[in-house]
């Protein structure tokens, strides 16, 4: 079985309708945090096909940096952009 991490980060979080102002804070910091540290290392994709065995976690972008340990690495990531969001992924062997 795969096991397989998925987060969304909004590029415009004030218009995701259900937003709190806390939602929309974290959501951007998180945003430049994943622009500046991480987004030249992570693998940019056109799609994300997900086989029909896979396990599938919505995480928090914090709780998914915690999946990223050795042996893992932020090249391991594969991400998905358009003009509203990122949608960063993230696929194991293991459970982690």
């Amino acid at each position: 079985m795969a096991y397989f991490y998925k987060t969304i980060l909004f590029k415009n979080a004030s218009n995701v309708i259900g937003f709190s102002s806390s939602d929309i804070t974290q959501n951007n910091t998180d945003k430049t945090d994943f622009e500046i540290n991480f987004k030249a290392t992570a693998v940019k994709v056109n799609d994300v096909i997900i086989a029909e065995t896979t396990f599938i976690s919505d995480l928090s972008y914090t709780n998914f940096k915690v999946k990223i340990v050795s042996p893992l690495t932020w090249g391991n990531v594969r991400y998905t952009e358009d003009a509203t969001q990122y949608i960063l992924n993230l696929l194991s062997d293991i459970a982690l």
